[in-house]
């Protein structure tokens, strides 16, 4: 089992990273808090990283995260019946674990219903099924706001559309995503992880 990668931070985009360790370049698919707090590209870096194995089809892929709690917390969403990596990381991706601690804690599932590929039924499933295991992370309620990298505004929808497509979006969701937020004055002020994250909260 792997347990972290310790290396250098080669490239970074909204959905994931590439680290260099032992002359290997990994391929890290990461939560949008982790991306950005991710050091600079070049820079040494350690990030906790969760092997997961698909049986069918085949695949081997490396999930990445800002601590340990993310990665407790991301191990028992996907622990939930019917939710997988690709859900559990845009759920991470929208909700701040430490906010998603809360929720379920009181009981409020409902935030968990405006993120694309939660609905109603499953945001209760896992509402149920995590109340108690979820208390168990610890939870740091005073953690700081990160702050979002930036990003060029030339190409910017066609960025959050790859950022999507990454998260396991097709080309046509992601358009679709993409047209209805792309109308607000304020699209190009955004960074594209504000973005992203904004059309995983359904707004």
């Amino acid at each position: 089992m792997i347990d972290y990668i310790k290396g250098k931070l080669v490239s970074k985009k909204t959905a994931g990273m590439v680290i260099e360790a032992g002359g290997i370049g990994y391929s890290i698919n990461a939560t949008l808090g982790t991306i950005e707090n991710t050091g600079e590209t070049g820079s040494e870096t350690m990030i906790p990283v969760h092997l997961h194995i698909k049986d069918n089809p085949f695949a081997v892929m490396l999930y990445g995260f800002r601590d340990e709690n993310e990665r407790e917390c991301f191990r028992q969403i996907i622990s939930v019946s019917g939710i997988g990596p690709k859900t559990a990381l845009s759920i991470l991706s929208a909700i701040n674990y430490n906010e998603l601690i809360e929720m379920i804690a009181k009981g409020n599932y409902h935030p968990l219903t405006t993120i694309s590929g939660v609905g109603k039924k499953t945001a209760e499933r896992l509402a149920v099924e995590l109340k108690d295991k979820i208390g168990k992370i610890e939870s740091d309620v005073t953690s700081s706001s990160v702050n979002t990298g930036k990003f060029g505004e030339l190409g910017k929808a066609s960025e959050v559309i790859q950022a999507l497509m990454a998260l396991g979006y097709n080309r046509i969701e992601a358009d679709k995503m993409v047209k209805t937020i792309s109308s607000r004055s304020d699209f190009m002020d955004m960074p594209v992880e504000t973005i992203v994250r904004e059309i995983l909260r359904g707004k």
